[in-house]
């Protein structure tokens, strides 16, 4: 069979090791837009390349691709509004010409994102030690908590003597593996399907059936699975607002081409895994189908992933707060705050039940972005062009898209 063939996973292996060479060199790390492009990158693919075809399968069954076209064309368009406040929201920032009411605006929206930011770090450090330790047979609560505090504190330290440059230097030590380690996926699921369509096998999907105002809902809420790009807006203590825009946007183009092709490859192995209570690890292990190398590949690309996330957001958060102080708290030092506040949640809370706020925090973020996105487009551009009137009505259906989000959106389960 294909999944044993000694060949086929060693092709896998060599995929994954030659693409680690590629992303190694020197092109790749010593580019400026490259290195902006891996903390968005490492925050908006997180574990979400493995989750998001099994989640929208339990939501709408064999219409998952235009489901996750639809979110990634959504996420784009509100990458377009963040790369817009970058060029033109941040220079009234620092100029410090915006006027109370605005402030307010971005001062609130912050606020939200910061919360977020902390729950985000705690979350995926927790889900990662969690996974970890569950796999090599050792799941013990207080052992999880011990793992995540210890994982906190080596990106706050790394964060604190070496600054965003360090940071950036774990996300792509762990981003070159999990991208090495996907793009092996990817050809493993094309051969796999093709395979699949010879056989003329069919797609069946057993799911709840929902009403489409609930599907509509919990799409809203997969909607801020691959959340992440906005960590651009807070990298400008190194880079400049043009490689900022131009990485972000190559961070949204890669995640998003990732996500589209995982979710039609996947559909085929997909429809074998109970699509009512969707675990990463039964993801992992039904790999196996594809190829006996992949539950090995995917389970270190699943931590990985969750490390890098975690790295990514702690980067956004220690810009943001840096920013928030007036320059006044320095990036270093704020990767000790976002850390510590990290690690009190990850000791009194459960994680799962606060997760849904930070949801809605990075929701109500873009939302007010947008329109902080209007504010400038009514200061910037001519009142009577139609351009002026075009990106009025973009950013006002967007405003109205992000408020249903924030209101209506449920989980995903």
């Amino acid at each position: 069979m294909l999944a044993s063939s000694i060949s086929f996973n060693a092709l896998l292996v060599v995929i994954a090791l030659t693409m680690i060479f590629v992303l190694t060199r020197p092109r790749f790390l010593k580019n400026d837009t490259w290195q902006a492009t891996l903390t968005p990158l490492s925050s908006i693919i997180g574990s979400g390349f493995l989750v998001m075809a099994p989640l929208l399968a339990s939501i709408v069954g064999i219409l998952s691709p235009l489901a996750v076209l639809g979110i990634v064309l959504l996420s784009y368009a509100i990458g377009h509004v963040i790369r817009f406040n970058i060029l033109h929201l941040e220079p009234y920032i620092h100029a410090q010409t915006l006027s109370k009411g605005i402030k307010e605006i971005e001062f609130f929206g912050n606020i939200a994102l910061a919360l977020a930011y902390m729950i985000a770090v705690a979350f995926y450090l927790s889900l990662l030690s969690s996974f970890l330790l569950g796999y090599l047979g050792y799941a013990d609560p207080i052992l999880e908590k011990l793992l995540t505090t210890t994982l906190i504190l080596i990106i706050a330290i790394t964060g604190y003597f070496k600054g965003l440059s360090g940071l950036e230097k774990m996300e792509a030590l762990s981003m070159t593996i999990q991208l090495s380690i996907v793009v092996a996926l990817i050809v493993a699921l094309s051969v796999f399907g093709i395979y699949f369509i010879s056989s003329d096998s069919q797609l069946h999907f057993t799911h709840q059936q929902r009403s489409i105002p609930i599907q509509f809902q919990m799409l809203a809420g997969a909607l801020l699975i691959i959340q992440g790009f906005e960590t651009s807006r807070f990298l400008g203590e190194k880079y400049t607002p043009e490689i900022r825009v131009r990485s972000m946007r190559q961070a949204q183009w890669i995640s998003g081409i990732i996500y589209v092709i995982s979710v039609i490859l996947l559909m085929p192995i997909v429809q074998k895994i109970n699509l009512i209570h969707v675990e990463l690890a039964q993801i992992i292990h039904i790999t196996g189908l594809v190829a006996v190398a992949l539950p090995l590949m995917l389970i270190i690309a699943a931590i990985m992933s969750q490390f890098s996330a975690a790295v990514a957001d702690t980067g956004g958060a220690g810009g943001l707060f840096h920013e928030n102080s007036r320059q006044k708290i320095s990036t270093n030092i704020s990767y000790i705050l976002v850390s510590a506040c990290a690690i009190f949640l990850v000791w009194s809370v459960d994680l799962l039940d606060i997760i849904a706020l930070a949801s809605r925090a990075f929701a109500a973020y873009y939302f007010l972005q947008t329109l902080l996105a209007l504010y400038c487009c009514h200061i910037d551009y001519p009142q009577r062009s139609l351009k002026t009137f075009a990106e009025k009505g973009f950013y006002l259906a967007l405003a109205f898209g992000l408020a249903y989000v924030v209101i209506f959106a449920i989980p995903a389960e």
